[in-house]
């Protein structure tokens, strides 16, 4: 018989954040494209547009789902955490290289590169944490 491992109050905090997080916008590029678009300054003008915008959005809303999944499953809570270490952390660095780039971004660009820096470094983290506990088998 396999001995549960304790549930970490962090992990279920962080999870549930994320998971509210990426099913929110995820849901909302899903049903309106456009709107999300106009957030960041898209104009869909073509119909692919539409589609790559509801492709991407959907991934968001797959590993939201996934987040809370993991809250009650901690053998996925590290690939995970994995996802969106990777996902934000090629964001972040896409977001400097846009800098560097393309200059300095506005008041709205800079919250969206601590978003996804933040979520990287927590991710990071928590994945440092899960691979530093021994494995019960």
């Amino acid at each position: 018989m396999e001995m549960n491992k304790p549930k970490s109050i962090v992990d279920t905090i962080i999870l549930a954040l994320l998971g509210l997080e990426y099913i929110g916008f995820g849901l909302l590029g899903l049903i309106d494209p456009l709107r999300v678009a106009n957030l960041v300054g898209f104009g869909l003008n073509e119909l692919i547009s539409f589609s790559e915008i509801r492709a991407n959005y959907s991934f968001f809303t797959l590993i939201g789902i996934l987040a809370f999944v993991a809250i009650f499953k901690n053998e996925i809570q590290r690939l995970t955490y994995l996802i969106y270490a990777f996902l934000c952390g090629s964001y972040v660095v896409g977001r400097i290289l846009s800098i560097i780039l393309d200059g300095v971004p506005d008041r709205t660009l800079w919250i969206v590169i601590v978003v996804d820096l933040t979520v990287f470094l927590l991710a990071f983290w928590r994945l440092k944490i899960i691979d530093s506990k021994p494995q019960l088998n």
